[in-house]
């Protein structure tokens, strides 16, 4: 009989539903899943199985987690949240009216859970200080990665900068656009994401290329044929495509708040935007990476080997 019951999104191509299913294949023979995103349907899956079941990981904020959560506590299992976002932080930038309401529920998430597990080393560092009252049971996972890309670079003639992200605030895509427009050189910036609340803005520089709604697969052909990947997010638990691009045989250029600097290696001040806002420092790092192409940057793949990461989270939920 398993003992765990994960609950998370296993379908779609976000970055925790890409983490879910990276794990799976490791640890699906140890714990039940659920692989539907109807919420009748993964209620009453979850009500059959937590009978049986000794301990719950909820993979995600949503508010049916949250009742998952809860029912879990209620019946006396061992739970864990697997953190892969921060409402607190993100909602800083969304034009949203329930705020407040979102903070205090991811509150009460995060009071209540028996264990805390963010998805990087540095996003652990930074919530112990939001909320000390936690530090006790916050611990981390670098997230788990299982890159294979067997794809070649694509020619092409413009020198190409790409970002996620869309129009989403907190990714700041459109400092970027700002940027690029005063450059050294002609450049085409692809921007990948739904248009949120900059999307339109981007659009109207004439040396965007943007694309709403791509495949997993068509966001890394895309890479391919790109240059420089740039994220410029005020707040980045991790950022799994920071990651795809290397593999994608992109130059990076990223924010100092991302997480996935945990396990970067061969990063220097130039590959680093110390100050999201500044126009003029990302003016200069960007047309300092189309002379200076940095070769040697890569990640540590033993920090995040899926199947390590697996099955270091399998020993947490069985301690």
């Amino acid at each position: 009989m398993k003992k765990t019951y994960f609950v998370g999104d296993m379908l779609n191509n976000t970055g925790p539903a890409i983490v879910n299913k990276n794990y799976y294949p490791y640890l699906k023979g140890k714990m039940y899943f659920c692989f539907t995103n109807n919420k009748i349907l993964r209620t009453i899956h979850f009500m059959i199985y937590i009978i049986f079941v000794k301990n719950v990981i909820i993979s995600g904020y949503s508010k049916l987690n949250i009742v998952l959560l809860k029912i879990a506590k209620k019946l006396n299992k061992k739970t864990l949240y697997l953190m892969h976002g921060f409402v607190k932080e993100e909602v800083k930038y969304k034009n949203i009216d329930n705020k407040e309401e979102r903070i205090k529920s991811e509150y009460e998430l995060l009071k209540n859970v028996g264990t805390i597990i963010c998805v990087s080393e540095k996003f652990s560092k930074y919530l112990k200080k939001e909320y000390s009252e936690f530090k006790d049971k916050i611990i981390y996972i670098n997230n788990g990665i299982d890159i294979k890309i067997n794809k070649s670079r694509i020619k092409h003639e413009k020198f190409t900068i790409i970002s996620v992200g869309g129009g989403m605030k907190q990714k700041n895509n459109l400092k970027i656009c700002e940027a690029i427009n005063r450059a050294k050189r002609d450049v085409k910036y692809v921007v990948i994401g739904k248009m949120l609340e900059d999307g339109e803005k981007i659009k109207n520089y004439t040396f965007v290329e943007y694309y709403e709604n791509l495949s997993h697969d068509e966001v890394l052909n895309k890479m391919c044929e790109s240059d420089l990947y740039i994220q410029n997010s005020y707040f980045e638990t991790f950022g799994l495509s920071i990651v795809e691009a290397l593999e994608c045989g992109c130059d990076i250029l990223i924010s100092k708040n991302i997480g996935a600097l945990s396990i970067l290696e061969n990063i220097d001040k130039n590959d680093i935007i110390a100050d999201n806002n500044d126009n003029e420092e990302l003016l200069t790092k960007i047309n300092y990476k189309m002379l200076h192409k940095n070769k040697n940057i890569n990640y540590d793949k033993d920090k995040c080997c899926v199947k390590n990461k697996a099955l270091e989270l399998l020993q947490i939920v069985n301690e």
